[in-house]
């Protein structure tokens, strides 16, 4: 009799639970693209235009963030394959998800988007001219499938944020939301403590996925995007701001030769292309493999000339860090470089693996997301 009245009580419970959840749809929220949304019921069918979203949902839907998807544009498994391998061994399932390629141009089949039947379409900010100036959000509305406009590449500190907390209240994961940010907030105030008090800050260039179209290439970077806004976060000067007439673009070996970086950081990936010689950092490589990587880049020519100023130092860093969720790892990379005295006993590998651990249900494995070293060969 005890047993079926504790049964009952459980389920009394549950039913309260389920009762206030749908109590508060419909409900309205605001995306990163400043719009007001309304959201009528529970998603329980939703597309996803960016696979690194997948980042945020690994800390939001902890156990499963695959299961409420109705189809996604998988270009985590194009940018990023060693992440997506992981996700594979904690969720065998999402390889079985629908497949349906959406690019930031709003190329995408309608009609496929459409028989997914989804209930929430989470789209790439990027596409918002694209996807506003052409017949998918027409459709889209008088379909009453709400889109929600998400980033975490395009400015990584200001929209995880508030992209974390809306999609927490849209998924009634507010707690997990709220959990996550404050243990980001307080890592970053931290370090934003120690770049107030420099007395000036200090100039990193970024060369961005070094060797992403060979040897005989540099020096891609990042102005007022992604990597910059990552930079100057935490009190650095990114010096191709001032040399980049829009967000992205070449910066010639002579001009970095005369300016002399304080930092000369490489980012580096997977995400292989055809003549691409970049460092393979994530998991599943070695740090011989990232180092011999690394060592081909440094000997091209003028490189030695344009590190002079860094102590012929040259960082090399995980490059998806710049859409992901888990970028506060990158954050402390990037301050250990630039006040490398002060934040000596900083651990950015250790508060990688703490935001898995206590954040997420991925599992731990090896990874190799930094490496630095002088034109002798050893690290610096």
């Amino acid at each position: 009799m005890k047993g079926l009245q504790r049964l009952l009580a459980v389920l009394a419970l549950l039913l309260a639970t389920s009762t206030v959840a749908l109590a508060a749809y419909p409900l309205q929220v605001r995306d990163v693209a400043g719009r007001l949304v309304r959201i009528a019921a529970p998603p329980q069918r939703i597309y996803v235009q960016n696979g690194n979203t997948m980042t945020a949902l690994a800390l939001l839907e902890r156990e499963d963030p695959f299961a409420r998807l109705a189809g996604w544009n998988n270009s985590l498994g194009d940018s990023d394959p060693s992440l997506w391998r992981l996700m594979q061994q904690r969720w065998p399932h999402a390889t079985q998800l629908p497949l349906l390629p959406f690019d930031s141009a709003g190329h995408v089949d309608l009609e496929a988007l459409l028989r997914l039947r989804p209930d929430l379409v989470l789209l790439s900010l990027e596409s918002r001219p694209a996807v506003e100036g052409g017949r998918i959000a027409a459709l889209l509305a008088a379909l009453h499938i709400p889109i929600l406009y998400v980033d975490s590449s395009r400015n990584p500190v200001a929209h995880l944020p508030a992209m974390l907390q809306m999609l927490g209240q849209v998924l009634g994961r507010e707690a997990e939301a709220q959990a996550y940010l404050d243990f980001y907030q307080a890592r970053l105030n931290a370090i934003q403590q120690v770049a107030a008090t420099a007395p000036r800050p200090p100039r990193l260039f970024v060369e961005i996925r070094a060797g992403r179209l060979g040897l005989a290439q540099c020096c891609f970077s990042q102005g007022n995007t992604a990597w910059g806004y990552l930079i100057e976060a935490v009190g650095g000067r990114n010096i191709a701001k001032q040399l980049l007439p829009g967000m992205t673009g070449d910066i010639a070996l002579e001009t970095l030769i005369g300016l002399q970086p304080d930092v000369y950081l490489m980012t580096g990936t997977q995400r292989q292309r055809k003549g691409a010689r970049t460092i393979p950092f994530g998991y599943d490589i070695s740090v011989n493999e990232a180092e011999q990587a690394m060592a081909r880049l440094m000997q091209r020519k003028g490189l030695a000339l344009a590190t002079a100023g860094a102590g012929g130092c040259v960082q090399a860093l995980y490059h998806q860090f710049y859409d992901s969720a888990f970028h506060i790892a990158a954050l402390e990379h990037l301050a250990k470089m630039l006040y490398p005295e002060r934040l000596a006993a900083l651990d950015p590998d250790q508060t990688y693996r703490e935001v898995l651990k206590r954040f997420t249900s991925l599992p731990d494995a090896e990874f190799v997301f930094h490496i630095s070293r002088n034109h002798a060969g050893e690290p610096c």
